[in-house]
């Protein structure tokens, strides 16, 4: 029987228990009020683009421009978070993204509006992965889901408020004065980070002596299962660009939608996922993370085809809240199971790879979307082709995805012990 060495490690899960999920709740009230501000703007954006006279595909354009950037910037952040901590690059993130807000408001033409885009691309890809990597740093296997449900959360609570309030504030005040709000409440998240959320003080000392190991070789140790939550989480945010660009532009034409329904749809679908990511993160931690992310990416397949037949608002929201259901099941845990598979050391950096992955997502699904508009006038290809790249991640999950991963990792090991053996895949 192999004896059992002391280590900080065995400390750190222990505090990581009691202590971990406050600073969550903490992190995830913080998001909430940074996803106000974000989400505020979500139903403007079609009418700014109809008042600077443009079309679909610079809609699109726009939306991917803040994917770009995140995708070039989440890598190197996400890493820069391992090396000076994760509140500094979060305190960081929220003051450009407060200026990226007030230049939106003063855009004359589309140029401004796509620069605005991507500088706030730019300055959220620190936000999101060291967000995600210091759940990470607080949480052990055992609660991570539900940790990672309710970092999710937060951020649902805001997707419901801002989208509400951005549609009113734009219905009855114009479409500029939003963003100013949102630079405001932007401002209120660095205030609610700055006093609330503390640096991780155990996540550096467990690894001081350990010898550095390269991104690439954590990723070399588990490349199917990391390739398949990759596909996994691609395929989540690839529904959304497709809704927020064509379909909500195929919505405001063809069944003339207001600002006010087009933020109760968000609403709905934001409130769907606050219940949603909590229990099935829960249930993530207590039944196992694969067959729930397979379940979820069917269900959204189902949800695409039905937006397909929808007709009226009331179609529209059960179709999106069946959509939120499934983004639940995706969601929180795609990103327990990242953990899971990922040494502490490593969490920004990976978290980073990964935040890259899902805005690829975001940048060709707005673009495709876009050019499928403007080419048939309709958003029911581009909705096909989001339902298609939903099923596909079912099936690559359903192969790709480990079964079972260990509960708790002892402190002389760590996921790159573990080769891709029938025991941990």
């Amino acid at each position: 029987m192999q004896t059992e060495t002391y280590s900080p490690n065995n400390d750190i899960a222990e505090i990581d228990r009691q202590e971990g999920m406050h600073q969550v709740w903490m992190l995830a009230f913080s998001l909430s009020i940074l996803q106000i501000g974000f989400g505020i703007v979500t139903p403007i954006f079609p009418y700014y683009i109809v008042a600077l006279g443009v079309g679909g595909t610079e809609l699109g354009v726009l939306a991917a421009s803040f994917a770009i950037t995140r995708i070039l910037l989440a890598g190197p952040f996400g890493g820069l978070s391992d090396k000076v901590g994760r509140r500094p690059v979060l305190l960081g993130s929220m003051i450009g993204f407060a200026f990226a807000n007030v230049v939106y408001a003063f855009a004359s033409n589309i140029i401004v509006m796509i620069l605005a885009r991507a500088l706030e691309g730019a300055v959220s890809a620190g936000f999101f992965p060291a967000a995600n990597a210091f759940v990470s740093d607080m949480t052990v296997p055992e609660n991570r889901g539900t940790a990672m449900g309710y970092l999710s959360m937060g951020n649902m609570v805001g997707f419901i408020i801002g989208p509400t309030i951005g549609g009113v504030l734009a219905q009855f005040l114009g479409i500029r004065l939003p963003f100013i709000v949102a630079a405001v409440i932007t401002l209120g998240t660095f205030m609610a980070i700055l006093v609330l959320v503390s640096e991780p003080k155990h996540r550096t000392a467990a690894y001081g002596d350990r010898p550095k190991i390269s991104v690439r070789k954590v990723i070399s140790n588990n490349t199917k299962a990391y390739s398949a939550l990759g596909i996994a989480m691609f395929a989540n945010m690839f529904a959304m660009g497709i809704l927020e660009v064509a379909f909500v532009l195929d919505a405001v034409e063809r069944f003339g939608i207001t600002p006010i329904e087009i933020g109760i749809f968000f609403g709905v679908l934001g409130l769907v996922m606050i219940v949603g990511n909590v229990a099935f993160g829960k249930i993530s931690d207590t039944s196992g993370r694969k067959w729930l992310i397979v379940a979820g990416s069917v269900v959204g397949t189902i949800s695409l085809l039905f937006f397909l037949v929808s007709g009226d608002t009331v179609d529209f929201i059960v179709a999106g809240s069946v959509l939120a259901i499934a983004i639940s099941m995706r969601g929180p845990t795609i990103q327990a199971l990242i953990a899971d598979l990922t040494d502490k050391e490593h969490y920004g950096s990976i978290m980073g790879m990964f935040g890259a992955i899902s805005n690829g997502a975001y940048v060709v699904s707005p673009l495709l979307g876009g050019v499928l508009y403007d080419m048939y006038n309709t958003s029911t290809e581009g909705l096909i082709v989001a339902a298609a790249a939903s099923f596909a991640g079912a099936i690559v999950g359903a192969i790709g995805l480990p079964s079972y991963i260990p509960k708790l990792l002892k402190d002389d090991e760590s996921p790159l012990s573990h080769s891709n053996t029938p025991e941990t895949l």
